[in-house]
């Protein structure tokens, strides 16, 4: 039996990139979560800035709000602003998937620079609408500060770094960020609406399987739902997770069963995560040491890191695969949008080159190439029927 050499030695190193990204991305969140536990006096101006930006957009809606340290009031009702609220993990996921993604130093910090304070600006105009929520429509402030809390910021860190690989890495991935935006949208809406009728189910099923383990322990009490309770937004991560698996298109979960298989692992995997935080909550108002610990770090990875983490693990080899990479037929590279790679490198006169025709030529099939304009494909198409008619 003969193997492609070729083929074997690109898959190998393609698996080493997934595992080297998967590994720093790892260690990269595991050690900005643990700076923010050991020094949480150094990220609290952030709060500080978050509620002065709120009140900054409030008072440009016309309204005189008061801000206090993280409190802030106007018409009668008030927030504080904790770390939740400023979004610093939301910033340590996407910090944490640039600084892990293979791709140069420059790159990276453009990602920062727009990226950031992108996410803070967003989280501010999140922050005004769950505001005004609470202030106009009480009834529905529940909804929207789930909803808004970790739903839509989970799908805007996925979005900031889409943009930024699709136009500072230049990777054509195969989900276009406005594209899948509106998927994610359209599918957690749905969800949401239905899962209205399940968070109390499932929040009486992880709490029977957190009395049977407490039980097993020598704890022997009774966990219930809080009837004062009409939500609870940290089952609302099981939402976030499943409408990112539905709306990715075209990746390896595309295939028949894939998607039904990540959601089972993933789901279950963080109702697991659900049990263990609850287990450590019941074990540190029992004063078990290290559980309190335990339990805020299951609570946060739970929401943030594990639906998003988990929809990388399950879709990151194809949404950011290089579509369209191909080997400049001249110097060796490989580029996405190999025409543009020979005009800026080796000059227009380049695109003549028989090996550079040879090339576009063997991807002729197709209506536009990635990389390649619609009138260089039809330039080229042109060529090769008159070559066809000599």
């Amino acid at each position: 039996m003969k193997y492609n050499t070729a083929s074997l030695s690109d898959k190998i190193n393609e698996n080493r990139t997934l595992l080297t990204f998967g590994a720093l991305f790892v260690v990269f969140c595991t050690a900005f979560y643990a700076v923010t536990r050991l020094t949480p006096s150094s990220f609290a101006p952030l709060n500080n800035y978050t509620a002065a930006a709120l009140g900054f957009l409030l008072h440009a809606l016309g309204m005189q709000p008061t801000i206090e340290g993280v409190v802030l009031s106007a018409g009668g009702f008030s927030v504080k602003i904790i770390d939740e609220c400023s979004a610093i993990f939301v910033f340590i996921l996407f910090i944490s998937f640039v600084l892990a993604y293979p791709t140069s130093l420059k790159n990276k910090a453009i990602g920062m620079i727009f990226g950031i304070p992108s996410l803070f600006a967003v989280n501010a105009l999140r922050l005004t609408v769950v505001f005004l929520a609470g202030l106009w429509r009480p009834d529905l402030f529940e909804y929207v500060h789930a909803y808004l809390w970790q739903t839509i910021m989970i799908i805007l860190v996925f979005i900031s770094c889409l943009a930024w690989l699709h136009y500072v890495v230049m990777v054509t991935t195969r989900n276009e960020p406005l594209a899948f935006l509106v998927r994610f949208v359209a599918f957690s809406s749905v969800l949401f609406l239905i899962w209205f009728y399940l968070d109390g189910a499932y929040v009486s099923m992880t709490g029977y399987m957190t009395e049977f383990l407490l039980n097993c322990m020598g704890y022997h009490i009774h966990l219930a739902p809080d009837p004062n309770i009409a939500l609870y937004p940290s089952t609302f991560n099981l939402i976030a997770f499943t409408a990112l698996i539905l709306a990715t298109q075209r990746p390896s979960i595309g295939r028949k069963g894939a998607k039904v298989k990540a959601l089972a692992i993933g789901l279950t995997l963080m109702m697991l995560v659900e049990v263990i935080h609850r287990l450590y909550q019941v074990l540190a108002d029992f004063g078990v040491g290290y559980a309190l610990e335990i339990m805020y770090a299951a609570q946060i990875g739970n929401q943030y890191f594990l639906p998003f983490g988990l929809w990388l693990a399950f879709s990151y080899a194809d949404v950011f695969k290089r579509a369209g990479m191909r080997v400049c037929p001249i110097c060796g590279e490989e580029k996405v949008g190999i025409v543009e790679h020979i005009r800026a490198k080796h000059g227009a006169e380049a695109l003549e080159d028989e090996r550079v025709k040879a090339v576009l030529r063997g991807r002729s099939h197709r209506l536009r190439l990635p990389g390649v304009g619609i009138v260089d494909y039809m330039k080229g198409t042109f060529e090769v029927l008159l070559k066809k008619r000599k």
